[in-house]
């Protein structure tokens, strides 16, 4: 099964999933920015990464359980090159790699769905992810901070996400719509 054909199995059922805490990043100061940015990203690439293990356990499709099972380590190398990003920064921060309790409700949520429906519940809910996690990058970028390699792995992490978005383009309109 193609990712542009899971748009036919279940479009309008997806699972709700909480917009990522809107954090002012512009008004922050840098270090701030920076914990807040580090905070949640590593936070948010932990829920991907039990999404995906979920997937790669529940899924029907062999096809999206490679696919999960790949997204998952993609997730964690994400995670490895946060904490290198910080290392060549010379920062001390810690990411935080627990999911807050209302990621968690959502993770949890997820794997309590049907398995009739389970794929395309998955993939809206890792598109939905994905948008907020573009969208904090995107607002991380814009402040600018002196950080070159945490601006380098915002820059990469943006690219990732929007690749993986444009494979499931057709899944997005129920995202995007609830985005507004």
């Amino acid at each position: 099964m193609t990712p542009h054909l899971l748009s036919a199995r279940r479009p309008n059922n997806a699972l709700p999933l909480r917009r990522a805490p809107r954090s002012s990043l512009s008004a922050a100061s840098v270090p701030n920015i920076v914990d807040i940015f580090v905070g949640l990203v590593s936070r948010l690439n932990a829920v991907a990464i039990q999404a995906h293990r979920t997937a790669s356990l529940r899924s029907e499709c062999a096809d999206i359980r490679a696919y999960a099972r790949h997204m998952g380590e993609s997730h964690v190398w994400l995670n490895e090159a946060l904490l290198t990003a910080l290392e060549k920064a010379g920062s001390s921060l810690t990411p935080d790699y627990l999911p807050s309790p209302e990621q968690q409700d959502e993770i949890d949520a997820l794997q309590l769905s049907e398995a009739a429906h389970f794929d395309i519940d998955y993939i809206q809910f890792q598109n939905r992810l994905y948008l907020d996690m573009l969208s904090l990058c995107e607002r991380f970028l814009r402040t600018r901070t002196p950080m070159a390699n945490l601006n380098i792995y915002a820059l990469t992490l943006c690219d990732y996400l929007k690749y993986h978005l444009s494979q499931f383009a057709p899944t997005l309109s129920t995202a995007r719509a609830s985005a507004a």
